[in-house]
């Protein structure tokens, strides 16, 4: 394959870009900086916004992976916290059907299932209760609209990205919020009572759920990426406490508009691809944690 990747600084992206290259497949990969994962830059990275690419720049290319977004909920609040992600999922999707490629996988977030009880399939209701998961459901909406209007053998396909962790993400977002704090002999912090679930995907068994998706000649319409599990919070944080030795719990107030669980339904990604043999949570958190103090001890070595 020939892909051209957005995002591919970020946590998702460079992994993915790595893995692809690996394979024997070319990479452009296109990143404007702003998001970017502690891993270190794809080489030949060309540090652009989106919103400047041409249908020129997607010509050489037979696959277009659009991962570049702004992806904190909470940040999504603040005034253009919406309009940002839609206006350059808008131009890539624009964009790609004005080229020459065939194929364009859009990432898209658990989040647009709202407060739903149960696995969530890839059927259930768009039910947003935020910005950024109503700009993903917008932008979902935009790739239907485009995909009616392309050529036969063109597709668009979404893929919904629920909880993904790993070496290298974000320092904020929850799995590597609580490694930091336990490394640092700080409490880790529960926002509210700790009872909300989530689905944990460790960034390998990410990158092997895509990579089967970009393996398939036919992209499905919409596709759940997780591994069909949540964990409370609370049991996430004692797990955590358990891989590093050590730690102690502390809580704040809840986040408003907190969803109380997410949990993929995977049964159609099963169904297509074949069953993905998820890392077991205690390993893949000792493994995390013994990267991360290797990154903190290396870049401590060049202060």
């Amino acid at each position: 394959m020939e892909l051209l990747i957005t995002g591919a600084a970020g946590f998702i992206g460079s992994a993915l870009t790595g893995a692809l290259r690996g394979a024997g497949h070319a990479v452009t990969t296109v990143d404007d900086l702003s998001v970017a994962s502690p891993r270190p830059h794809p080489a030949g990275l060309q540090v652009r916004d989106v919103r400047d690419l041409s249908p020129a720049d997607l010509d050489s290319c037979d696959t277009v992976v659009h991962l570049a977004a702004h992806k904190s909920v909470p940040a999504s609040f603040d005034v253009g916290g919406f309009e940002h992600n839609v206006t350059v999922d808008r131009h890539l999707i624009h964009t790609f059907a004005h080229s020459r490629a065939t194929r364009l996988l859009l990432a898209s977030s658990c989040e647009v299932y709202g407060q739903q009880s149960g696995p969530l399939a890839e059927h259930a209701p768009h039910a947003p209760r935020s910005p950024y998961a109503a700009g993903k459901a917008a932008t979902e909406h935009l790739a239907e609209v485009y995909r009616s209007r392309l050529k036969a053998g063109r597709q668009v396909g979404i893929v919904r990205f629920f909880n993904v962790y790993g070496p290298h993400e974000d320092p904020d977002a929850v799995v590597p919020a609580f490694l930091d704090a336990a490394a640092a002999g700080r409490p880790l912090t529960i926002e509210g009572d700790g009872t909300q679930a989530r689905d944990l995907t460790h960034i390998d068994d990410a990158v092997t759920i895509l990579s089967s998706i970009l393996a398939r000649p036919v992209l499905l319409p919409v596709v759940n990426c997780g591994s069909g599990r949540a964990i409370p919070v609370r049991d996430l944080a004692h797990a955590v406490i358990r891989a590093a030795g050590h730690g102690t719990v502390t809580h704040t107030a809840g986040r408003p508009n907190e969803i109380a669980s997410f949990t993929a339904d995977m049964s159609l990604f099963t169904r297509v691809y074949g069953p993905v043999r998820h890392r077991p949570l205690k390993q893949a958190l000792a493994d995390t944690l013994h990267e991360r103090r290797r990154t903190w001890a290396t870049a401590g070595a060049h202060q």
